[in-house]
């Protein structure tokens, strides 16, 4: 059994960077999401104690790339002049950005702290923990080593689309009850076990998701 769990197994942490095992020493979750994906390894976990299924957990920490299109909402979230598009702040931040907002609204401080990873290092991680003698009844955390705020994101993000054309500025907006603030993976059990590493830098990534976005925008899908 592959299990695909959540970074939101170390909501309360205070372990950075993160190892593996820390879900079970940090302080009960808030978020019914991280109690439902710690109980979902639980399972995983006793499966193989009491039927003996083999197990393989890995843990993506925010991926990052094309594909994600209009979020399905009850009702639209305005984030200044400009609707909430996507779940993932990646994306919507350019978009915000790229249908003109001249002050760019950003949930919170900006200072939460995310390791964007690309969806194609994080496809080849699964697949290697997947197939790997060694993750059998393991867990892993699938990463990018690098640790960048909201804010350092929305701003690489806004110089990419206007350069030096135009200055930078931005809002807070209040944040979500259960945005985590930091989430910061250590990576080195993947390195050392599996040989694994993500190597896509964000800076990579932005030069596919910008042009995508755009060309989303230009078609109404976003």
């Amino acid at each position: 059994m592959a299990l695909l769990s959540s970074s939101m197994v170390f909501e309360n942490t205070m372990e950075f960077p993160t190892p593996e095992g820390a879900q079970r020493r940090c302080p009960p979750r808030n978020s019914t999401y991280g109690f439902q994906k710690l109980a979902t390894e639980y399972f995983a976990q006793g499966a193989w104690e009491q039927y003996q299924s083999p197990y393989t957990i890995v843990r993506p920490f925010n991926c990052a790339g094309i594909g994600e299109k209009r979020a399905q909402r009850d009702c639209d979230i305005l984030r200044g002049n400009v609707k909430l598009a996507m779940s993932h702040v990646m994306p919507d931040l350019v978009q915000k950005v790229l249908k003109g907002q001249e002050v760019l609204h950003i949930l919170g401080s900006g200072n939460q702290a995310r390791h964007y990873t690309y969806g194609g290092d994080l496809a080849r991680g699964i697949r290697i923990a997947i197939e790997h003698p060694a993750a059998l009844n393991d867990d892993f955390n699938l990463s990018n080593p690098v640790r960048t705020t909201v804010l350092e994101l929305a701003q690489l993000v806004w110089h990419k689309i206007h350069g030096a054309s135009k200055p930078f500025r931005y809002v807070s907006d209040p944040a979500y009850p259960y945005d985590v603030q930091e989430r910061s993976p250590d990576v080195s059990k993947a390195r050392r076990v599996l040989n694994f590493e993500a190597t896509t830098g964000l800076d990579e990534i932005l030069d596919e998701v910008i042009p995508w976005v755009a060309e989303q925008i230009e078609v109404g899908q976003i």
